[in-house]
């Protein structure tokens, strides 16, 4: 299994905005992501955490919790994903929250599929999505053209949001 989510060697303008936009995200435990991501994208540092906080072992996590990738090669699933497996719908929230996968982590503004983008896409069925952006929209083009001291800051809450380091 590849371990290829990473801080890219440069962002871009853009990147920045989105890195700022998901520190300031205030989620509305709405679930949305968590009952309609299918598949849940998993990495190897995802199941060393996944493992660590259900105290079992990274074997067990892999049997019991996920799934070849069904179009990703060498890469792993959360089994159970429509809803995701530990997210609790009474209580509206993830039981392994601290643990919680890389792309949960990332969503909405830092997925992969916006990494790139010139702009922000935002979800539609997220209401923290389109509440995050406008909270930034002021600050958007200081944003994207961040001083150093502001890149740096943004880079380590990017790699901190990651657990690159």
């Amino acid at each position: 299994m590849k371990e290829n989510y990473v801080m890219p060697a440069q962002l871009d303008s853009w990147d920045y905005v989105r890195i700022q936009a998901q520190l300031d995200l205030q989620c509305k435990r709405c679930g949305t992501c968590c009952i309609d991501t299918d598949p849940i994208d998993l990495f190897p540092k995802d199941i060393r955490r996944i493992a660590s906080f259900l105290n079992i072992t990274e074997e067990k996590a892999i049997q019991e919790y996920t799934i070849p990738h069904p179009t990703i090669s060498d890469h792993l699933a959360m089994k159970h994903s429509l809803p995701c497996g530990f997210y609790d719908l009474m209580k509206k929230r993830c039981n392994i929250y601290p643990a919680r996968p890389t792309v949960c982590r990332c969503c909405p503004f830092l997925s992969p599929e916006q990494l790139g983008l010139q702009g922000i896409k935002l979800y539609r069925d997220c209401p923290a999505s389109k509440e995050g952006y406008e909270r930034i929209q002021k600050n958007v083009n200081s944003l994207k053209n961040p001083d150093q001291r502001t890149r740096k800051k943004l880079e380590k809450e990017f790699s901190k949001l990651l657990q690159i380091k």
